[in-house]
């Protein structure tokens, strides 16, 4: 579909359940589509099981979290700058939603759910309820041939829920290059920073035994772990490059989700940078990033927020491609 025809459906379809506007952002500087240039989208959507209110995010109006709203501006904020190439975690409306919206606008579509996901647990809340959630993967059809796609479950730590990856194996048609795409999300918690640990072990091996020549590898995803942890130290020793840590003077940013979370009787504030665009620098060259906004810019509750769907921010990068 031509980009004025998919501008057109999205006004026609999307803006009408936009309001207020969502939250500006841009990228740190001008940008292109080229035959030479991937845009990758990374984002913990926040699954709609878990965006409760009560004791959860105890800033949030229920209102804001609103399903029959909220999935408009999931939709938006997947779309609105078009990506190429898409890693969403947490996502439990994909059954119910996007996987009929999804193709409206280009995108080939692969979600693998976890398995014993946590949503389970809310199994009685009819309302928000969607089913198991886990990693989506969308690139745009004319843009990419697929070769093979597999969802792999990554080492547990014997809790509930287990954790998955997604890999696609695409090839380029306007460079010809074939191309690695992982999305996952990590364990969470601080005291699970060893199961963070072997699951990057797991998708380093995963690389080596399944694609050992491979020069353009992305990796998208949650580590719910920082820059100093050493799920991140094994992905970079591996040689592997966080895109924004490469664009941003060799630091990551500030936050990437901030949340004001109840804990025993208590408000908490998490605000930490968790969510990574991992490339490999032989493929591509990050060229491009999308801005992080201020807490002044997203406001005094945090997220998700009135103009934001998700506790957690996207995060895009245009990556030149390496012949």
């Amino acid at each position: 579909m031509a980009s004025s025809a998919m501008n057109s459906l999205m006004q026609n379809e999307i803006k009408q359940y936009i309001t207020p506007e969502s939250l500006k952002r841009d990228f740190d500087g001008s940008i292109s589509s080229s035959p030479s240039t991937i845009h990758v989208l990374q984002w913990n959507v926040l699954a709609q099981a878990l965006s409760y209110t009560k004791d959860n995010f105890v800033r949030v109006n229920n209102d804001i979290v609103d399903f029959e709203k909220r999935k408009w501006r999931i939709l938006e904020q997947i779309i609105i700058r078009r990506p190429d190439l898409c890693a969403l975690e947490e996502m439990d409306i994909f059954n119910c939603f996007l996987e009929n919206e999804l193709p409206k606008y280009g995108y080939t579509c692969f979600f693998v759910p976890k398995i014993n996901s946590k949503c389970f647990l809310f199994e009685a809340d009819t309302k928000n309820f969607k089913g198991a959630d886990g990693t989506l993967l969308c690139y745009k059809t004319d843009l990419f041939n697929e070769l093979s796609r597999n969802g792999e479950q990554l080492p547990d730590d014997g809790r509930r829920e287990k954790q998955i990856f997604a890999v696609l194996h695409l090839e380029h048609k306007p460079s010809s290059k074939k191309i690695v795409f992982i999305g996952t999300h990590f364990k969470s918690k601080k005291e699970f920073k060893a199961s963070r640990l072997h699951q990057a072990e797991a998708i380093i091996e995963h690389l080596k035994t399944k694609y050992p020549t491979s020069s353009h590898v992305i990796l998208a995803g949650d580590l719910n772990g920082d820059f100093e942890e050493p799920c991140y130290t094994e992905l970079v020793n591996f040689g592997l490059k966080s895109a924004y840590r490469t664009k941003m003077g060799d630091k990551e940013p500030s936050y990437t989700t901030w949340t004001y979370k109840g804990r025993d009787g208590t408000e908490r504030e998490q605000c930490k940078a968790i969510d990574y665009v991992f490339y490999s620098p032989k493929g591509f060259t990050p060229e491009a990033i999308l801005q992080l906004p201020s807490k002044d810019d997203i406001g005094p509750n945090a997220l998700p927020s009135i103009n934001y769907p998700s506790d957690h921010l996207a995060l895009e990068v245009i990556l030149n491609i390496e012949q």
